[in-house]
């Protein structure tokens, strides 16, 4: 049993990406996050979630102004977020083949086109949630996840294992939002940000910032202006 355990911890050592942290799902009974992981995979112990940079030069191209030569900038962003989508999956991916080595069951979440409901805009697993339970952030006003290194430049990934992995300890830090006083409300460009009311952690109206990116081809000013 303690060799299996410190094959276990050798697993999440040995990954190519910034940041891990694990959620150990009996903590978590009976809320949503057990409730998804669970549904993904019925035997579900625990999950990992992987965190890999976007780096700032590329992020500071990714615009939603129209501008002569901007999508071609634009497009930058765009296939270098491929590129961290790709070696992201690939890092869950060999976590899984080495879970199952050890005869255990493992499920790849992909940093992007996993099972997402469109009308409701939402995702069989929120993996930012994950990650704030796995210590990695915090949410901030504009609802995304700000780490302590990179801020919200960082894309994730998820496996859901029956593997008794250790837990990571979630973050008690609290969002810096108060003290940059909302620059991501402010620079909206469609006001889809606001200041969240008591108990909330965030309010944005994500179908007028869905609608707008789609329409713009992109938009990461919330994400330029964050921790700048």
């Amino acid at each position: 049993m303690k060799e299996k355990a410190t094959a276990l911890d050798n697993i999440l050592k040995g990954t190519g990406v910034d940041e891990i942290g694990v959620v150990r799902l009996k903590a978590w009974k009976d809320t949503p996050l057990w409730k998804r992981a669970r549904r993904l995979l019925p035997t579900a112990e625990a999950v990992i979630v992987l965190a890999l940079e976007v780096f700032p030069e590329v992020v500071e191209h990714q615009t939603s102004q129209a501008r002569v030569g901007g999508g071609t900038l634009r497009d930058l962003y765009n296939r270098n977020a491929e590129l961290v989508n790709g070696e992201i999956d690939w890092e869950a991916y060999k976590i899984v083949k080495k879970l199952h080595t050890l005869g255990y069951k493992g499920l790849p979440m992909p940093a992007s086109g996993g099972p997402f409901d469109g009308r409701f805009l939402k995702s069989a697993l929120s993996y930012k949630e994950v990650a704030c339970a796995a210590g990695l952030g915090v949410l901030g006003w504009h609802s995304m996840l700000i780490t302590p290194v990179y801020g919200p430049r960082i894309r994730l990934s998820c496996v859901i294992t029956d593997a008794p992995l250790e837990p990571t300890p979630s973050s008690n830090t609290k969002p810096p939002c108060v003290e940059c006083d909302g620059a991501c409300i402010k620079i909206c460009p469609v006001s889809a940000i606001e200041k969240p009311q008591d108990n909330e952690t965030y309010r944005i109206n994500k179908y007028t910032c869905n609608n707008y990116c789609t329409a713009a081809g992109g938009c990461a000013e919330c994400m330029k202006v964050c921790l700048t």
